[in-house]
């Protein structure tokens, strides 16, 4: 559900709820009248403040999601980079132990025809 529609759905129900509580009192018209007046005013000047919160927290919001798209695009290129940092770390080493399994491969060959001879 969007802000504004929570805000609209209060400010509606603020106004409602103003009105029929004057129109519930016992005073006299004129005074009724002048109480309405005045509560207008207040509920006005209620909702420009509430239009005003309203936009500053889409504002944050938004700001707040531009700022995490570029966080998480920034991250994304981190981690890209530390995978590429880490297989050509790693690859000399898996060369390594290639060698070394072929020579031990080797080794156990020719232990293995030695025994055979005898």
């Amino acid at each position: 559900m969007k802000i504004t529609h929570i805000a609209a759905g209060f400010t509606v129900g603020l106004v409602v709820g103003a009105a029929t509580a004057l129109m519930n009192a016992a005073k006299p018209g004129s005074e009724v009248q002048r109480n309405f007046m005045a509560n207008s005013t207040d509920v006005k000047a209620q909702v420009n403040q509430l239009k005003t919160e309203v936009s500053d927290l889409k504002s944050y919001a938004m700001q707040t999601k531009e700022e995490s798209q570029k966080l998480i695009k920034e991250m994304g290129t981190e981690v890209k980079e530390m995978i590429a940092n880490y297989k050509s770390d790693i690859d000399p080493n898996i060369k390594h132990l290639k060698t070394n399994v072929e020579n031990v491969k080797n080794r156990a060959d020719e232990v293995k025809e030695t025994f055979s001879k005898k």
